[in-house]
């Protein structure tokens, strides 16, 4: 019992039972122009960022983009946030606060829809340091375009990139870099796609030039995707060799068995021109020639050719036929 009392002697005060200590107070909020960015007029501010990616949710070959779900985060210091603090421990405040403060514009370049999670209420956390030192935390889902190549699909392999970049400041105002390098950049373990298998994960960084502003530091993470290709063995490649095995069939079937050898023909047509088309409704239109394409048209030339070929020994047949039938008429003529 006298444990457990002294434990509540040296129990820290509660401040937010005190009237006087409000956040705008402690951290002087209101006696600093939060428009202007830290050392305004100094050198560049540096802002580091690491990125954790939760999941990645969808890609989209039609629409040729990616939607990903990640933790950004933004590290710099800022000294008029700073305050005293006898146990030296920062403070924690959610997105209420980011409103009235000065943070990085930082934006997802090529993105074409992103949303900041608010359930149950706004996915940002924002702690200060009693030096000065923010960390500005947010959970954010973007869908962004990637430039992919299909002429090796379905054995084809994906890089795609989203790349940050500050809206506003240039790199004379701010420097956006890579906390920690490589090591910036975390990903879940049981990330993964239906169609695709993620082969690695990492980052780059560069400048971006823009012909009206300037200069912009310009953060890239790249992952490689790498097509898994049963599923088209089962779906595209698999029908397409059955069809053409079961067009062979009609070269043992007697050619005076018109109705049996036509309908087996269309009907292998048919069956090979709705795997294309199938194939193709799930692609962009592009203007070069595929891989898939190759096989299937190759394929469905196979499939074409058995029915001209029964066209062609349907019309030698006849022409024979009629031949035999005028000599044996003369020759009946002749004992005549």
């Amino acid at each position: 019992m006298s444990s457990f009392s002294s434990s509540l002697a040296k129990k820290p005060p509660d401040v937010t039972k005190s009237r006087k200590v409000k956040t705008e107070h402690l951290l002087k909020v209101d006696d600093h122009d939060f428009t202007m960015r830290p050392a305004f007029g100094g050198p560049a501010i540096p802002v580091g960022v690491d990125v954790q990616v939760e999941s990645l949710d969808s890609i989209s070959e039609v629409d040729m983009d990616f939607t990903m779900t990640l933790y950004l985060r933004h590290y710099w210091k800022d000294e008029r946030l700073s305050f005293t603090s006898s146990t030296n421990k920062s403070m924690t405040f959610d997105g209420r606060l980011v409103k009235k403060i000065w943070v990085p514009d930082v934006f997802f370049v090529h993105s074409k829809r992103s949303f900041i999670h608010d359930t149950t209420t706004d996915n940002i956390m924002l702690r200060v340091f009693p030096d000065g030192h923010v960390l500005y935390s947010l959970r954010v889902t973007v869908t962004a375009a990637c430039n992919m190549d299909f002429s090796r699909f379905p054995l084809d392999s994906q890089t795609c990139s989203l790349e940050l970049e500050s809206y506003a400041y240039t790199d004379e105002d701010l420097m956006l870099y890579w906390k920690s390098g490589d090591e910036s950049l975390s990903t879940d373990d049981r990330i993964s796609l239906s169609q695709f298998l993620i082969q690695k994960f990492h980052t780059t960084s560069r400048l971006a030039f823009y012909s009206s502003t300037g200069w912009y530091n310009r953060l890239y993470i790249n992952f490689t995707l790498r097509r898994h290709i049963f599923f088209f063995l089962l779906q595209t490649y698999f029908p397409a060799t059955l069809m053409v095995m079961l067009s062979w069939v009609s070269f043992w079937i007697d050619r005076r068995a018109v109705p049996a050898r036509v309908s087996l023909g269309i009907t292998t047509v048919l069956t090979m021109s709705t795997i294309i088309t199938g194939v193709n409704a799930s692609m962009p239109r592009v203007s070069y020639i595929k891989a898939v394409d190759i096989y299937l048209w190759v394929s469905f030339v196979f499939v074409f050719l058995s029915v001209l070929e029964y066209a062609a020994v349907n019309y030698l047949s006849t022409v024979q036929d009629r031949r035999e039938r005028k000599m044996r008429e003369r020759a009946r003529s002749q004992v005549c």
